[in-house]
C-alpha cells in the first residue's frame, strides 16, 4: 500500500483516489488497556480487531494522511484511542531519539505525515497541537511531519487543495 487516509468524519472518496480511506467511526476497535502486552509479545494486541489491519498498514504505506477535530489543542476522542492503539507499531525496548528517551518504531520504511485539524482552533491550540505532534512522532521513522487547519465549514475546500497530495 501507498498511502493511508484516516479520518473522524466522512470525506469524499474522490478527493484521494490513490490511498485507502479508513473513517473512524465506521470500524470496530477497542480502546487501549495500557497492558502494553504488544511490546512484550512481539507487537501482537491482546484485541483482534479492525486496529490489526490499520496498524500494519501505517508500517507499510508511504504516506499517512489524519483528518481530525482539533480540541482544546489535541486529537478528538475517536483519534486519540486509535492512536493509542498504535503501540503496537514500537519497539518494545527504549532508544535515545535528540536526548529523549522513546520507543522507536518498527517501520524503517520512511513516510510523511500530513495533518489536517479542523474545527474552531485559536492560535494558542493550535500551538499545542503541534507541539503534541512533534512529541507523539518522535522514535518514528517520517521525512516529514505537517499540520494545517481549518474551520469545520471550509474542510471540503481545504481537503480538495491536497487532494491529489496522495499522487506522489
Amino acid at each position: 500500500m501507498r498511502n493511508l487516509v484516516v479520518t473522524d468524519k466522512d470525506i469524499s472518496t474522490q478527493l484521494f483516489k490513490n490511498s485507502v480511506i479508513v473513517n473512524l467511526n465506521n470500524i470496530h476497535y477497542s480502546s487501549c488497556t495500557g497492558g502494553l502486552e504488544c511490546l512484550k509479545c512481539a507487537g501482537a494486541c491482546y484485541f483482534k480487531d479492525d486496529m490489526s489491519i490499520i496498524s500494519k498498514w501505517m508500517n507499510d504505506c508511504q504516506l499517512i494522511i489524519y483528518i481530525t477535530r482539533v480540541k482544546y489543542g489535541c486529537f478528538d476522542i475517536p483519534f486519540k484511542k486509535m492512536l493509542e492503539r498504535l503501540v503496537v507499531n514500537h519497539e518494545p525496548f527504549y532508544s535515545l531519539v535528540d536526548g529523549e528517551t522513546c520507543h522507536l518504531g518498527i517501520s524503517q520504511l520512511r513516510k510523511k505525515l500530513l495533518v489536517i485539524g479542523y474545527g474552531d482552533v485559536n492560535e494558542e491550540e493550535k500551538k499545542m497541537f503541534k507541539d503534541l505532534l512533534d512529541e507523539s512522532t518522535l522514535g518514528f521513522s517520517y521525512s516529514s511531519v505537517d499540520a494545517y487547519f481549518c474551520e469545520e465549514d471550509e474542510l471540503e475546500d481545504t481537503l480538495r487543495t491536497f487532494g491529489g497530495v496522495d499522487h506522489e
